[in-house]
């Protein structure tokens, strides 16, 4: 099947798991999980920082990738940047 819209759709076609969450965009870049230092590069802090950050509950959610292994998806990044957006400039 070749790359189509929801609006391309009929009601009668049938969709692998796969072809629905690409449809949808599901998956993909946004749910790629990201290792703590890397996580930590594109939000512009060190490694040490970035850890200092997740500790104190402060930043984005993360993903138990193993007992001791932790990671960031890039939607849950992206909506920690969007929470501490600011609108205006501090006084």
């Amino acid at each position: 099947m070749t790359a189509m819209t929801l609006q391309e759709i009929q009601p009668d076609t049938v969709l692998t798991f796969a072809q629905w969450c690409e449809l949808i965009g599901v998956g993909g870049e946004q749910d790629r999980v990201l290792s703590i230092p890397e996580w930590a590069k594109l939000a512009g802090f060190s490694e040490k920082t970035g850890r200092e950050v997740i500790d104190s509950g402060k930043g984005p959610r993360t993903v138990q990738l193993s007992p001791n292994r932790i990671g960031v998806r890039v939607c849950d990044h992206r909506v920690w940047l969007t929470v501490r957006t600011r609108r205006k400039a501090a006084a």
